[in-house]
């Protein structure tokens, strides 16, 4: 037995050792063929040694092997998806969007195997799977604490170090080739230590019940919510600019809650029949915030089209809604909690498939957005000058140059082709490392400002007003182009807003989010707007100057706005 620990740790040591090694060179690499390294792997497969080593033998390695290969295909077809098929390799933030899918599958799923691992059989009870599931995720949280409590001691210590004039400790332990390794290290040990004194099992029904409490006036806050909109209207939720994030957040919170509350579905924590009433009433709104969501994702995608960020936004909505309605058909059809572990189970495995079809041809988000970004242009819906050719040549990735060549063999007209020929004169060198920056090239933030709609209708910018935004030393205009990529994402208004004994008129350029008034001619920025405006706000309405509700304030010589409540 003391031979099998002791194997056991030197994997643990080695696994957790090499992840850390690894991840520091993927965190310190931007570009290059180490790019290409399974980052899936280097994530998945340590976590599941470590959750799952005290099944220490034969079956695990086998399941370890088995978990490998498949991630190694997922990985090997997105890589040939994503990466151009020219020049270097280069780092896309989407990358995270992929490896969150399959971690949050396989940690899903993980329980079922360490079942499976534990009894040989398939036939596993709910409740165990649940427990199992519980635990693991008891065992992360419990390492995170541990992780948190290491660094803050080195963190003291290497301040301590720094004072008496030892300043090379702390560059040392912060080095990601150091920092790394032993953040992976703390986590692999503390998770060992946990499984071998069973504690944590106390500490996770502690977690729970006091999880299972807050579900009531959780519930009774949703409940409000959904009962206030009709009187709100949607347009004060929208004007938050993060309506669906927080309602995906209101159901992920949901679905732990009442698992938290209800645990494998034979038992309840509330004896008082009337909370248990109420701590439903949660689960009756899963499915009203994901007709919300998709609502508000389909205006978004009736505007724009299918982005990969859209793509995922709407699997995170999915998912969320299969939950949502199975939890709330069996409160309806009075089989609640005892219908949980089936409801629990199909989702799990619905979101499983769903996960291995969009690392496959079937549902790949940059096939999907490449073909409908690609439609939408040739039927006329965007316009050339406002389309992104750049995004399909960068991040959309083989399908993404696939669709550059579609566009290339169709008689599409001039305007494309001319449009098509300047994203393919772009050096992709020069392109991330504008993105990296922040900035936009001047040719290209030239362009997107020539062919931004500007209003009045009738009126243009002037050659030196673009000049001027373009400007290398115009700063806060660099800063608002920073997420712009294309004619559609800005948009211009002059109005005069001044009070009447003053002339002239002002410039307000608006982008999602955000706008920025300036001032004629200098195109000094006066002000700053905030809130749930965007570009085509401005075709469908005039700006009109409404009297400010309150005075401004100077104290200590600096203004200050005083802005009315938003739900005023």
């Amino acid at each position: 037995m003391y031979g099998i620990d002791r194997k056991r740790y030197l994997w643990v040591g080695i696994s957790a050792l090499l992840q850390g090694f690894l991840l520091a060179q993927y965190a310190a690499t931007s570009s290059g063929p180490f790019l290409t390294l399974p980052l899936t792997l280097v994530v998945v497969v340590p976590f599941s040694l470590w959750l799952g080593q005290e099944h220490w033998g034969m079956r695990l390695k086998r399941f370890l092997g088995s978990l490998a290969a498949l991630l190694a295909v997922f990985y090997a077809y997105w890589l040939w998806s994503v990466f151009p098929m020219e020049s270097e390799l280069y780092y896309l933030p989407t990358q995270n969007m992929n490896l969150t899918r399959i971690c949050a599958a396989v940690f899903l799923l993980w329980p079922f195997f360490q079942c499976r691992i534990a009894t040989w059989s398939w036939r596993v009870p709910y409740s165990e799977v649940f427990f199992q599931l519980c635990r693991n995720v008891f065992l992360l949280f419990q390492a995170v604490i541990v992780t948190v409590v290491f660094w803050a001691l080195l963190l003291t210590a290497s301040l301590l170090f720094d004072i008496i004039g030892l300043d090379f400790v702390p560059h040392l332990v912060f080095n990601p080739f150091v920092a790394f390794p032993l953040t992976s290290l703390t986590i692999a040990l503390s998770i060992t230590l946990a499984l071998k004194h069973p504690g944590v099992d106390s500490l996770g029904r502690w977690i729970l019940a006091i999880l299972a409490w807050l579900l009531p006036p959780f519930s009774i806050l949703s409940a409000v919510f959904v009962v206030s909109l009709p009187f709100s209207g949607l347009k004060t939720l929208w004007d938050t600019g993060q309506a669906s994030s927080l309602m995906l957040l209101l159901q992920f919170a949901t679905i732990l809650l009442a698992n938290a509350a209800w645990l494998d579905g034979t038992r309840t924590p509330f004896s008082n029949r009337a909370v248990e009433i109420v701590a439903k009433l949660s689960l009756l709104c899963l499915p009203i915030y994901t007709a919300l969501c998709l609502y508000s994702l389909g205006l978004r995608i009736q505007q724009y089209g299918w982005s990969v960020d859209r793509i995922h936004a709407a699997f995170f909505v999915v998912i969320a809604g299969i939950w949502g309605l199975g939890y709330a058909g069996i409160v309806l059809l009075r089989q609640w909690p005892s219908a949980i572990g089936r409801i629990n189970t199909a989702a799990t495995l619905i979101f499983a498939v769903i996960v291995v079809a969009m690392n496959s041809p079937i549902l790949d988000p940059y096939r999907l957005s490449a073909n409908n970004q690609t439609e939408r242009l040739l039927e006329g819906r965007t316009r050339p000058e406002n389309f992104d050719f750049l995004y399909l040549r960068f991040n959309l990735g083989r399908y993404g140059n696939y669709a550059l060549s579609r566009l290339r063999d169709t008689d599409a007209g001039k305007p494309i082709r001319e449009y098509l020929e300047t994203a393919l004169s772009v050096d992709p060198k020069e392109h991330w490392a504008s993105l990296k920056n922040g900035t936009l090239s001047e040719k290209r933030l030239r362009e997107i400002l020539t062919s931004a709609k500007v209003y009045p209708k009738g009126r243009a910018l002037a050659p030196s007003v673009v000049d001027a935004l373009v400007s290398q030393g115009h700063v806060p205009g660099l800063f608002f182009f920073r997420d712009v990529r294309s004619g559609s994402d800005v948009a211009f208004s002059f109005k005069k807003l001044k009070n009447q004994e003053e002339t002239g008129e002002e410039l307000l350029l608006i982008k999602r989010g955000m706008g920025m008034v300036l001032s004629s001619p200098d195109l000094r920025v006066v002000g700053m707007i905030h809130g749930n405006v965007d570009p085509l706000e401005l075709e469908s309405s005039d700006v009109e100057v409404v009297e400010p509700r309150f005075k401004d304030v100077e104290l200590n010589g600096w203004r200050y706005q005083i802005v009315p409540p938003h739900w005023r």
